[in-house]
């Protein structure tokens, strides 16, 4: 499914006069708060005004916001048409919800109609309320959302610690500047984590998803719904080179302002700016947090403003998992300071990615040691570097197979930097390989804790839910997730996972369909699709699909484990353990979950599959097929 699809005749308009472009998916996406893939679909379904220019024998796309702006205009619903809609769901399910599966028919061959809506299609992106809606109107449906997530996140409802004082940073406010978005969201995103890195014990700063989904709620609602005691915001101008951000941090308990601060000059003073944002903030609320102050400034790792800049940068692209500008953002900011750690452990997250599932674009044989001598590198010049920790302790996991080290260095990364997402997300991954599901659990509420609008974070809590055997309450946080996050397709996976556990095929195959369409047919959707469709009895469509996956492992690479899954799916289990082995010799990330993974159990019976789990080094327990559900 081509990425970059024939421009509608609509955009053959003049361009709007002395306006800023938006130029690549990444910005696109930033722009709508969506992905880069779910607004490429809405382009290629919903005519979302992106336009082109031919560079030798490419194109390049961006956009204008004023047309983003109309597009989104244009697809919001007439008040009678919400009312009906609201009426119309008190007597009708959800879409994405339980129904009879006797009014669903399976289809026959994956031959289906792209240009069919489907009744769970993804709506269109949240559109900027504020320029649109009534201020009244949009609080509510900022409110209702974030007391949405309240009730459906227990993290939220029981983990908050009332001797931490929470800090809740909103998103900067943008004025008189062109085609900077990006400057100022990195600026924003590293305020939140030098903040977040001052005293973790003490000070608890919400991250980056958090920020960008509920920033525009009232200070009072941070603190009902979120415990927020402080609230910052900013505004940043930037003229040329020079840059003024004002700065203001306000009470949640009353709303009153505590301290506020401007600070001017060039761009390249920046760093100096952020420290001194940092250390301000600290002073202020050193009455809560009296250890803060003598923390000082944290250095940035360099002194080349060029270079942290473009780390920065990198750092925003890699949230957004727009992996290749990430690593050009990452690569440029090194080309400017060789040693800059913080940059070497970004280039290391980034190749790290890249070779591992879902995305696939590079073999774990290339991408994986790029990811190693960059992350070692890191830690040379940095031993604190957790990023670079994180992505040593996942190749160990995924790719040595060695356990103690990988849980000696998750245990690391989160001591030298306790308020580090990544760190405590990908060590709940490493506790559910393990068969550690109740520390998992705990983990992952961690990272909900600092992220509790992560939609990434939101689909784990299904994830894990899934490997406990709890379908029921994985299809629910699934679908809530996806209430929240409509496109989401990590979300559609792991429900249609649930739904195919509980074999209720129909509905595992719409989802896995829509995750397919969503994510511009990724490998690994392809192969959740036809292992559905092997099991539901389609043996058809799932061959097909399986020519779909030979097909695109000319040009591509595809993994081996994806070949067995559909080979699972039809039963032919000499075929899977072929794949599987080729998948053990290509050190597939996700074989080690097959421990635990219910996809395997089928096989877990089959002497080649305890021979492949003592391969892995797995517990003794995941040899002889025991899996904790709790």
């Amino acid at each position: 499914m081509a990425d970059t699809p024939i421009v509608p005749k609509a955009l053959c308009a003049s361009e709007p006069p002395n306006e800023r472009r938006l130029e690549s998916w990444g910005e696109i996406a930033l722009y709508l708060k969506r992905d880069i893939r779910t607004a490429q679909r809405y382009e290629r379904n919903e005519g979302l005004p992106v336009r082109r220019m031919r560079i030798g024998k490419g194109d390049q796309v961006y956009a204008f916001p004023s047309e983003l702006d109309q597009w989104i205009l244009n697809r919001q619903p007439k008040p009678e048409d919400k009312l009906r809609e609201t009426i119309n769901t008190e007597d009708n399910p959800p879409n994405g919800r339980e129904v009879d599966q006797t009014d669903i028919v399976v289809p026959n061959t994956i031959a289906l109609d792209h240009s069919t809506k489907s009744d769970t299609s993804d709506p269109e992106p949240k559109p900027v309320l504020w320029k649109w809606v009534a201020g009244v109107g949009c609080a509510a449906i900022i409110l209702a959302l974030a007391v949405f997530r309240l009730t459906s996140n227990p993290s939220l409802q029981n983990n908050r610690t009332n001797s931490k004082t929470l800090l809740f940073v909103r998103p900067f406010e943008v004025l008189g500047m062109e085609g900077d978005q990006v400057f100022v969201k990195g600026l924003r995103d590293e305020t939140i984590v030098r903040l977040g890195k001052l005293d973790p014990t003490q000070l608890g700063v919400f991250g980056p998803s958090t920020s960008d989904e509920d920033g525009k709620l009232p200070v009072q609602k941070l603190r009902d719904i979120l415990r927020a005691d402080y609230v910052l915001e900013g505004s940043v101008r930037l003229a040329g080179e020079q840059l003024r951000i004002d700065a203001t941090m306000i009470s949640a308990k009353d709303g009153i302002q505590v301290w506020a601060n401007s600070y001017t000059g060039s761009r390249l003073e920046i760093l100096k700016f952020q420290d001194e944002i940092t250390v301000d903030v600290a002073n202020k609320i050193t009455s809560a947090l009296p250890q803060l102050h003598e923390r000082g400034k944290l250095s940035a790792g360099t002194a080349n403003p060029e270079a942290y800049e473009a780390y920065r940068n990198g750092r925003v692209y890699w949230l957004d998992r727009d992996l290749g500008r990430s690593l050009a953002s990452f690569e440029k900011a090194l080309s400017k300071d060789p040693r800059y750690s913080p940059a070497l452990a970004g280039l290391a997250t980034a190749y790290l990615l890249l070779g591992e599932t879902p995305n696939d674009v590079m073999a774990p044989d290339v991408a994986i040691p790029k990811a190693r001598k960059a992350a070692n590198e890191a830690l040379a010049i940095d031993p604190n570097q957790a990023d670079a920790l994180c992505v040593l302790a996942n190749i160990a996991q995924g790719y040595d197979h060695n356990f103690p080290e990988a849980e000696r260095l998750f245990k690391e990364a989160i001591q030298v930097d306790p308020s580090n997402v990544t760190a405590h997300e990908w060590y709940g991954y490493f506790l559910v390989v393990i068969n550690r599901m109740q520390d998992a659990d705990k983990e992952i509420s961690r990272a909900l804790e600092i992220e509790p609008a992560s939609p990434l974070l939101n689909t784990t809590a299904s994830e894990l839910k899934y490997y406990q055997r709890d379908y029921d309450g994985a299809i629910k946080q699934a679908n809530k997730t996806l209430d929240q996050y409509p496109g989401f397709f990590l979300a559609r996976f792991w429900l249609g996972s649930a739904y195919r556990e509980k074999k209720m095929y129909p509905l595992a195959l719409k989802q896995f369909h829509l995750a397919r369409e969503e994510s511009n047919d990724l490998p690994c959707m392809v192969q959740a699709e036809g292992h559905a469709l092997g099991m539901s009895g389609d043996r058809e469509g799932a061959k097909n699909l399986l020519s779909q996956l030979q097909a695109a492992a000319t040009s591509r690479y595809v993994p081996a484990l994806y070949f067995a899954g559909i080979y699972e799916g039809l039963g032919d289990h000499d075929k899977v353990f072929q794949w599987l082995d080729k998948a053990y010799e290509e050190r597939n990330d996700r074989l080690p979950y097959l421990g635990v993974d219910p996809i395997a159990d089928p096989l877990r019976g089959d002497s080649r599959f305890k021979k492949l789990m003592k391969k892995l080094g797995l517990p003794a327990t995941l040899q002889d097929g025991s899996i904790s559900t709790h």
